[in-house]
């Protein structure tokens, strides 16, 4: 028996579980465990290219998403200062016949709920909330894991308390799926880094910060409603726009390269550090000034987007170096998964589709090499063939999201080529098919 445990029950996390059952190998049995007390996605909207539903649509998860997702009818790229249409890559049909799958836009909630009904109806695996890795030691036979387990137990006579218990545990092989602030990956990968968070060499904070929202398109004037993904570029801004939930709700991201000098409650490194969730503490007043500084630079229909829109999440953009090789995902008995191992910024809209395309990899090697090859020391053999098939894709995704971070918040003369880029080679600059052709 093969016993495998994976940290984090968020997209890759559940997505790694699904994987690992749609492998069938006889024998293998997998648990997922999550810090958080209830299961859950925080964030807005996420685009999934053809590369995504791909898989979704292999495992089944297309099916019970179909109610929820939109698919856009293109991408359309302005320019944030005047205006005017530069660029435009038809979805749809176009994409369907181009890619044989589509292009679909949802709410990350959403598409974590639609994941984890598949997982349950298939009563493959085990999920455990309020579990928290505190310990790992791997072996050449195991992997210990030592976990803390938080229950609240109400009392009679006082409000809920909180009790903490530990127990150890012994698995065949760890995945840490566990994103951004990876316990697992502070362990095993960065071995010269402290467990606080912002210590770690792989993350740093990137000094964007996106501003999310959601609003229900009837309650936006009929000129401000959409059908398609919308982008438009400025100088240190962009404006992301898309419906999600079978096209009622319009999904807004607006991330702003903040200056010290003009925006309030301007976000440090420390302050990132500090935070105890994803959502950055912000008042409505340094909200509003941040936004509406950005308004001498950008044309009229993004101003009136923008005052359209009266509730934002603000959230700090981590970014991680691309991965340089295969070890930066196994160490022996243990593997990563998604952010955990290739945290990147948003600006390839690609950050859950690699965590899928990462959780379809591991489950092919896993059936691959079957039930037999998994006994003892084996079961390191598909871990490390997973992360040699993945670590370069992985890789050149960063990098890319990392080169459009210039691009997109480009000023002066680079901005100007940009424009005219787009204006000149249009949809053979916004199709990838070297992104969305890709078969995991």
């Amino acid at each position: 028996m093969a016993e495998v445990l994976i940290a984090g029950a968020g997209i890759g996390g559940l997505s790694a579980a699904i994987a690992l059952e749609r492998a069938g190998v006889a024998d293998l049995r997998v648990s997922v465990i999550e810090q958080s007390s209830q299961l859950g996605e925080v964030g807005a909207g996420v685009q999934l290219g053809p590369n995504v539903t791909r898989v979704l649509r292999a495992w089944g998860v297309d099916k019970i998403l179909e109610p929820y997702a939109f698919e856009p009818n293109s991408i359309e790229v302005f320019s944030a200062k005047s205006g005017k249409l530069l660029a435009e890559l038809p979805l749809g049909l176009t994409f369907r016949n181009r890619y044989g799958a589509p292009y679909l836009t949802a709410h990350r909630a959403d598409l974590h709920a639609c994941l984890h009904s598949c997982l349950i109806n298939s009563g493959f695996a085990r999920i455990e909330l309020n579990q928290k890795l505190h310990s790992v030691r791997s072996s050449n036979s195991d992997v210990e894991v030592l976990i803390e387990s938080n229950k609240s137990i109400q009392s009679q006579i006082s409000d809920s308390t909180n009790t903490v218990s530990t127990h150890q545990r012994h698995y065949s092989a760890l995945i840490g799926a566990d994103g951004v602030w990876s316990k697992v990956r502070d362990i095993f990968f960065d071995q010269n880094s402290s467990s606080d968070r912002g210590s770690t060499k792989s993350v740093t904070f990137s000094g964007d910060l996106a501003y999310r929202s959601l609003v229900l398109q009837k309650m936006l004037p009929q000129h401000l409603r959409s059908t398609c993904v919308k982008v438009w570029l400025g100088p240190n801004m962009h404006l992301v726009q898309y419906p999600i939930r079978a096209g009622e709700w319009l999904n807004s991201v607006l991330i702003l390269s903040p200056r010290p000098h003009n925006h309030k409650g301007f976000v440090s490194t420390k302050n990132v550090i500090e935070a105890l969730d994803w959502t950055i503490k912000m008042s409505g007043e340094e909200k509003a000034f941040n936004i509406q500084s950005i308004f001498p630079q950008v044309c009229l229909k993004i101003q009136d987007t923008l005052r359209a829109i009266e509730s934002w999440n603000v959230w700090p953009l981590m970014r991680g170096e691309p991965l340089a090789g295969s070890e930066q995902m196994v160490n022996g008995r243990v593997a990563l998964l998604g952010d955990a191992a290739h945290p990147m910024l948003p600006y390839l809209a690609q950050g859950a589709g690699m965590a899928i395309e990462d959780a379809f990899a591991l489950g092919e090697q896993f059936r691959a090499f079957g039930a037999a090859s998994l006994v003892g020391k084996g079961i390191e053999g598909p871990l490390l063939n997973y992360a040699k098939n993945r670590w370069s894709r992985n890789a050149r995704v960063q990098s890319r999201a990392l080169q459009n971070a210039g691009i997109f918040h480009a000023e002066g003369g680079l901005a100007w080529a940009r424009d005219r880029s787009l204006q000149l080679w249009g949809a053979k600059l916004l199709d990838m098919p070297w992104l969305y052709g890709y078969r995991a």
